[in-house]
């Protein structure tokens, strides 16, 4: 009987010997911890080497576990993809998208197309060629579906209607999938007053202990908004430990604007 409660580390330790056919009886009939270590196994093999168990196997599985993992395998292979492997992928990924049933699939495989964008620095053109073919995605309000395009948001190139997606979905009561929106917003650059007022009005629903409003803090520092300083000064004053990020972006804002809480920051807390 296969234990439920190993640990990452004990599935990572029996995987990372394993042969190409021994990661896959693993991804086939073991738990999902083991399953997870055993496809990240796998993606330190070369793309030959394993696009025949994933497009033959995997993806053609009745049980959509292993055509998640298979989307997951295929965003994050460790060895350079050549211009046609990339193209390979691409198809695959988007026919799941557009094809399979499947939340989580269609969520994985938005994940890994963000993936592969930031590795291998993808522009316009790139993303030119499978717009009109993800353009449903925008659509899917589902849990796992907007935290996998909020991240992947962050290594597109900009739009309009992504910047209003992310924006819409900052509304959101899930802490998760605002601290990955937040993420998109800054990594991607979106500023907006419609932006600041909103994420400054949400600060009044979150406990100003909890993890969701100290990263919304940080971003509105990221940002310079003046109307977060008296947020900031209530943390200076009445908390005797600072929140790392908010301690990170205040440190490296040299706006003019922040140069007073700045300077109390470094002597608070040095």
């Amino acid at each position: 009987m296969v234990n439920d409660r190993i640990s990452s580390f004990d599935a990572f330790l029996e995987c990372k010997d394993l042969s190409i056919n021994d990661l896959l009886e693993k991804l086939l009939h073991s738990n999902s911890i083991i399953q997870y270590e055993a496809a990240k196994r796998l993606q330190f093999f070369q793309y030959k080497e394993i696009i025949d168990i994933i497009r033959n196997i995997l993806l053609t599985s009745r049980y959509s576990k292993h055509r998640e993992i298979a989307n997951f395998i295929l965003g994050q292979i460790q060895e350079e993809l050549s211009t046609t492997e990339l193209k390979e992928i691409f198809s695959i990924l988007i026919y799941s998208i557009q094809s399979d049933k499947s939340i989580k699939v269609k969520s994985s495989a938005i994940s890994s197309l963000g993936h592969l964008f930031k590795k291998y620095n993808l522009g316009e053109e790139e993303f030119r060629t499978i717009e009109n073919n993800i353009s449903s995605i925008w659509n899917m309000n589902r849990y796992s579906i907007i935290i996998s395009i909020a991240f992947s948001s962050a290594y597109f190139p900009k739009r309009n209607y992504i910047k209003e997606y992310l924006i819409k979905n900052l509304n959101s009561k899930h802490h998760k999938i605002i601290s990955w929106v937040l993420y998109g917003l800054k990594e991607k650059h979106y500023e907006s007053e419609s932006i600041e007022n909103l994420l400054i009005h949400k600060l009044s629903q979150f406990n100003e202990k909890s993890y969701i409003y100290n990263e919304i803090i940080a971003f509105l520092i990221s940002i310079s908004s003046k109307k977060v300083i008296p947020y900031i000064e209530k943390i200076l004053f009445t908390q005797s430990k600072i929140d790392d990020e908010i301690y990170t972006e205040l440190k490296n804002n040299l706006s003019d604007e922040f140069a007073e809480l700045r300077k109390q920051l470094l002597e608070e807390f040095k």
